[in-house]
């Protein structure tokens, strides 16, 4: 079973992901601070991350940034989610935390199914082709 992180701090809006992802067989862990995140984040194995951009203590980027930072960490797909339309956002996210995708709040629950079916059907592939390297590297 797929285990997402949901970092949300309007309560509203992680019932709704919650209840959507948890409809299509996903395990969903929630909380509404970024700092509670980055722990959860060395403890949990997660398959992917959505992240509001505005929280209350720091900002998405820089959950995002962690995640991707860290050697043990950073293969976890994050999408960050934002009320900000302007391409600003996604254009710093892209270029300094390496978010893979943006979604403008609000979103639909099948914007969201697809996204999330992307971002794993992308994960595989990645793993895929890293294994075949290596097992072609060891073959050599």
């Amino acid at each position: 079973m797929k285990k997402i992180l949901i970092v949300e701090d309007e309560e509203g809006i992680t019932e709704l992901l919650k209840f959507c992802l948890e409809a299509e067989g996903y395990l969903v862990v929630a909380t509404d601070k970024g700092r509670t995140a980055l722990e959860w984040i060395k403890e949990l194995r997660l398959d992917l991350a959505i992240i509001d951009l505005g929280l209350p203590d720091i900002n998405g980027m820089e959950v995002c940034l962690s995640i991707k930072e860290n050697p043990k960490t950073r293969a976890i797909p994050v999408i960050i989610l934002t009320g900000n339309t302007s391409n600003v956002a996604r254009i710093q996210g892209n270029l300094n935390a390496s978010a893979e995708l943006f979604l403008n709040k609000p979103i639909s629950t099948d914007d969201l199914k697809k996204a999330v079916a992307m971002m794993f059907e992308k994960s595989e592939k990645k793993k895929m082709l890293l294994r075949n390297s290596i097992k072609t590297r060891l073959e050599n």
